[in-house]
């Protein structure tokens, strides 16, 4: 059953990878392959061909499917609030998705994917500095970062009890009260609520 499976695994690493080698440039590396299989067509020993090809690409997923048995478990780790802080920190000023993929140690198809259910476009032509034009988010496409909650704790915020600088902040709604020990007076702080 493990075979089975390692095959399968190993079979959709080489798929990817020859879609990734195709998609950046597709029509003239399609253009080769189509020329090169009709040339093996036109052999006498295309059978022979054919079937050590095959056991190629059967050994060789074997292999990789025994070397990456969680590769398909690590697609699942991919979360929106990774992708959006891989997005934010990469952005020069916008970002590849193979980039991505390098940085998030993925596949470009796991990026696409999360992407596409964030609702983030992706677009064709996109320009990231030191890696030219291709497909990937244009910064304006960004999600924003998610916003840190106001605090909403009360106690002091100095570690020394016996201090008499020690403050305390008490929260409200929509305000924090902070008072010092060695006050008689409270001093207001309104709160800024992110939406």
């Amino acid at each position: 059953m493990r075979v089975w499976v390692a095959i399968w695994v190993g079979s959709t690493l080489i798929s990817r990878r020859i879609a990734a080698w195709l998609a950046h440039g597709i029509l003239l590396r399609l253009g080769t392959l189509l020329l090169a299989a009709g040339f093996i067509k036109g052999l006498p020993w295309t059978t022979r061909i054919a079937t050590l090809a095959a056991v190629i690409w059967l050994v060789t997923a074997i292999t990789l499917g025994l070397n990456n048995p969680g590769a398909e478990d690590e697609e699942d780790e991919l979360t929106p609030e990774a992708l959006t802080a891989a997005l934010h920190h990469l952005a020069a000023p916008h970002v590849h998705l193979a980039a991505l993929a390098e940085h998030l140690d993925t596949t470009t198809d796991t990026i696409r994917t999360t992407l596409t259910q964030m609702r983030v476009p992706i677009a064709g032509g996109v320009r990231m500095d030191g890696r030219g034009v291709s497909t990937g988010v244009r910064a304006q496409d960004f999600p924003p970062l998610p916003q840190p909650l106001p605090q909403t704790t009360e106690g002091p915020l100095t570690s020394d009890n016996n201090s008499n600088n020690k403050l305390t902040v008490e929260t409200r709604e929509g305000m924090s009260i902070i008072r010092r020990a060695a006050e008689s007076v409270a001093r207001h702080t309104t709160l800024t609520r992110s939406t």
